[in-house]
């Protein structure tokens, strides 16, 4: 499309290193309501894709012959001014045998925009067109002749400026050019129906050599001016008795601008003057007329002045495009944040950017430097001002920058002893997680965390629960399980009950996680001591979740089918039973009983009677070696049952009424069995007698006695229980 447009200019005269767009504004030679010689291009530079306005004044028409002059003026005058506040930029000029053309900075008139101008911008905007009407009166001394609406332009920072010097005359030169430009401005003014100060109605162009001789003259700029500013103020068509009736509109003496006699009429000058102290006393003006001499200003000074503009009404776009680079080359020469001056204008860079709509390419030429560069700077001020626009931000800063510009040096934030910095670094990570790389937060970030999960901040503590449940999501599958069961479980064990309350509303969150054989096998013993809390607020949390917990257990199970092994099962546990009832000790007793009375002895007995011992039989004297009950191998000392009885406090010594002497094999005359002879070997007393040994029927043993006492000091599995 470049290629076509340019082989099509080239073909008819306009090949210039420029490509052409829409038509801003037609000349009056084709439109009937225009008021300009130009016809208004809007274009691009093809060296530098810059946007600029091109003026464009066709020499090959016959009714422009006539206004060859004037263009030419303009051309000239507009040189000369270029460089003054206020007036339109020029880019450059090409002139051939067929076109002028004057490429200035991108704008478009007033005129097109005036109507979706709010009012408390365009007090600024009427300053600005002061400002610089003035600078062409006094510096340029200088006699616009033509300021009018129409040629009023509004650059992209918003800013206003002047153009149209077609009838602009040098009053200190006297060459008399304005008798040859003048000799067409009744003409051009009354075909359109313009209005022209009286004065020049009654002398023409005599009056620059007369009452407007001099600086005089530029009293012929106050009537046009005032007209046009009633104009931008009320946006009605002009009716001059209207406006002198008007007095003055929102504190600006109009009406003394546009008096009829010369005499009374106030220059810009003192019109300018006179606002210093009423009309043009806001911050934002002053600030303004202080912005063009930064290089002038201190340090504090020009953070005064940035405050003003980006607190009162001033164009979004003016701050982008002239107050941004000027706050971004001030941070970039402060080596220190005394008195929080890069605190401070970190904050405007961040203000400037929230009242910009859409994306913006001074963001990423201005602010993300500025932003990157902060989280290098060593001050806790700056960290925690970044650390709290980061949420705001975040959308437009890419993954990469995240993952290399910022994510390296914010954890830094974890160990800094300051609770204000550690707080804002974590509560910024649920704003990164997404753009940070796996590893970064599988290893790194999870670390951190886990130091987080120990600090002696309550509140801390809880905020590092809530993170890690948010971050669960983008975890590892291999490591979230354990994560989560092992950081939510330490956190009900935390003396802060907000914690505790974040960890069970963490087990909640999170129960999509886990799998139900997990959730029986860990979250529940994780979760349980929750149920037993001393606040009542956290145990109904508790039994909710575990609850869910429960259901989701009974679910998976409901879909579980039984399989043929649960029959054999069944019947192993019913055999099972049977066995662990008949090892009751009620049912050994019984069958030993039942053991002793079987027993054959003979009728004669000591204790005929007894009921306890069966036949009551003295089984020491009245039983074969065969019928004994004990044998010599038998050591009641060993333990060998486990136990724990011990028959050292309930021996018999020799034959008793009640007891059995020894007894031994018939084979051998050995000597009878004793318990101490065994340990004769260990013991440093002399036996003289062994000790019998004798099992007593109808009297019962002393049993030895359990020691029940639970040491505290033993605690082998790890619960605090003692057992």
């Amino acid at each position: 499309m470049n290629f076509l447009t340019k082989t099509l200019g080239s073909l008819t005269g306009t090949s210039i290193p420029y490509t052409f767009g829409s038509v801003i504004q037609p000349s009056h030679l084709e439109s009937p309501s225009s008021t300009s010689l130009w016809k208004i291009h809007d274009a691009t530079s093809d060296k530098d894709s810059r946007p600029v306005t091109i003026f464009e004044f066709d020499l090959r028409n016959p009714g422009n012959s006539r206004y060859v002059p004037l263009v030419q003026n303009a051309i000239k005058k507009h040189r000369a001014l270029a460089l003054l506040p206020g007036v339109l930029s020029i880019v450059e000029t090409i002139e051939s045998e067929k076109t002028i053309y004057l490429i200035t900075e991108h704008a478009l008139p007033l005129s097109h925009l005036i109507l979706e101008y709010p009012n408390e911008l365009k007090l600024l905007g009427v300053f600005q067109l002061t400002l610089g009407l003035n600078f062409i009166n006094i510096e340029g001394s200088c006699v616009h002749g033509n300021p009018r609406l129409e040629n009023v332009f509004v650059t992209d920072s918003r800013e206003w400026k002047i153009g149209g010097f077609e009838f602009t005359i040098n009053y200190k030169d006297s060459s008399n050019d304005y008798l040859t430009l003048y000799s067409n401005y009744t003409s051009l003014t009354s075909s359109k129906g313009l209005i022209v100060p009286p004065e020049f109605e009654s002398s023409g162009s005599d009056f620059f050599k007369g009452l407007g001789k001099g600086i005089k003259g530029t009293k012929f700029d106050s009537y046009l001016f005032g007209l046009t500013v009633y104009q931008i103020m009320t946006n009605k068509p002009l009716n001059v008795a209207e406006v002198m009736r008007s007095g003055s509109i929102r504190g600006l003496v109009i009406n003394k601008l546009v008096a009829p006699s010369v005499g009374l009429r106030i220059t810009i000058e003192q019109f300018m003057s006179n606002g210093e102290k009423s009309y043009f006393a806001t911050k934002e003006i002053h600030a303004y007329s202080k912005f063009s001499q930064l290089n002038l200003l201190s340090l504090d000074q020009k953070l005064e002045v940035y405050k003003a503009l980006v607190s009162g009404n001033t164009p979004t776009e003016f701050l982008e495009m002239k107050v941004m680079p000027e706050i971004a080359n001030t941070f970039n020469t402060t080596t220190s944040n005394e008195n929080n001056i890069q605190t401070t204008l970190i904050y405007l860079m961040y203000l400037i950017h929230s009242e910009c709509e859409g994306e913006s390419k001074y963001f990423g030429m201005f602010f993300k430097p500025l932003y990157f560069k902060s989280f290098l700077l060593a001050d806790r001020a700056v960290r925690t001002i970044i650390l709290k626009i980061l949420p705001n931000i975040i959308d437009k800063i890419s993954k990469h920058e995240v993952q290399d510009k910022i994510y390296p040096n914010l954890v830094s934030g974890f160990a800094d002893t300051d609770i204000t910095v550690r707080t804002e670094t974590l509560l910024s990570i649920s704003y990164i997680m997404d753009k940070i790389t796996d590893r970064q937060l599988n290893n790194d970030l999870l670390r951190y965390l886990a130091k987080l999960q120990a600090d002696q901040n309550p509140l801390l503590r809880a905020n590092t629960v809530i993170c890690l449940t948010r971050i669960s999501a983008k975890m590892q599958s291999t490591t979230r399980i354990g994560v989560l069961v092992t950081a939510l479980g330490k956190a009900l064990r935390d003396p802060d009950y907000v914690t505790r309350l974040c960890a069970v509303r963490g087990f909640e969150s999170s129960i999509d996680y886990f799998t139900p054989e997990i959730c029986c096998s860990k979250v529940l013993s994780a979760l349980s001591p929750a149920l037993l809390d001393s606040s009542s607020v956290i145990r109904n949390e508790a039994e909710k979740v575990f609850e869910l917990y429960m259901k989701k257990i009974r679910d998976a199970s409901a879909k579980l089918h039984r399989t043929e092994e649960d029959t054999h099962i069944l019947d192993d546990v019913s055999n099972l039973t049977n066995l662990l009832n008949s090892l009751s000790l009620e049912n050994l007793g019984h069958n030993l009983m039942d053991s002793i009375s079987n027993l054959h002895t003979t009728s004669n007995t000591p204790y005929s009677e007894s009921r306890t011992n069966g036949n009551a039989l003295n089984l020491a004297n009245k039983l074969t070696s065969k019928d004994n009950l004990i044998d010599e191998d038998f050591d009641l000392d060993d333990d060998i049952d486990g136990w724990g009885f011990d028959d050292d406090n309930g021996e018999s010594k020799g034959n008793t009424a009640n007891g059995f002497g020894s007894v031994s094999k018939p084979a051998e005359a050995s000597k009878p069995f004793s318990i101490n002879e065994k340990k004769t070997t260990r013991s440093s007393t002399k036996v003289d007698e062994p000790k019998k040994t004798s099992l007593v029927l109808g009297k019962k043993k002393p049993a030895a006695k359990l020691n029940l006492t639970v040491d505290p000091t033993d605690d082998d599995d790890g619960w605090g229980d003692g057992w």
